[in-house]
């Protein structure tokens, strides 16, 4: 009786998986590959207790020997079976976290293009302000050129930019003073 189970657990599987390979347009969902992994130990599990109950009947025989031997190739050939359903839930399973990972990534790269696309942008941006503000100023300085007002503003900038170049080179200077020279004669 017991063998008959095994026998049709083992059929069941098999085209359970089979069904399952035919259609892999359909992706499984979660709460399916969950199944079908609890399935899988479950149908383990009833194969190992399966065959202690018969190595315990075998011990009731008068023939040990064969009904244990016997039990035996029937576990193997349900072990089998069974381990070629969880080899290919294993390999499906492998595949899809390969796909997440893949996914995963391809989700950061986009990020990251988004980003620097957004900085490339900014820069941009700033550039065409900065060439913007010199072309003003060049304008300006154009039109004020050869005027009296021009020359008066061209000379206040000149000045101003030698004051800040005489206060850079006093910020600058880091030496104490060198000692006063010795007075001759003395």
């Amino acid at each position: 009786m017991n063998k008959w189970i095994i026998l049709f657990v083992c059929v069941a599987c098999h085209w359970v998986s089979l069904a399952q390979t035919q259609n892999p347009a359909s992706a499984p969902t979660i709460e399916a590959r969950q199944e079908e992994g609890q399935r899988l130990s479950a149908l383990r599990h009833k194969l190992d207790d399966t065959y202690q109950q018969e190595l315990k009947a075998c011990y009731q025989n008068f023939d040990v020997t064969s009904c244990r031997i016997q039990a035996r190739e029937r576990r193997i050939q349900a072990n089998a079976t069974l381990r070629k359903d969880e080899l290919r839930y294993n390999a499906s399973e492998r595949r899809i976290q390969a796909a997440e990972v893949l996914q995963r990534t391809a989700e950061k790269n986009t990020e990251a293009k988004l980003k620097e696309e957004q900085a490339q942008r900014a820069q941009a941006i700033q550039a065409r302000q900065e060439r913007a503000d010199s072309n003003k100023q060049k304008q300006i300085e154009h039109e004020l050129q050869g005027t009296k007002r021009g020359e008066y503003e061209q000379k206040q900038g000149e000045a101003a930019q030698h004051r800040t170049d005489v206060e850079k080179k006093l910020r600058d200077r880091t030496k104490e003073p060198a000692a006063p020279l010795p007075v001759p004669g003395k």
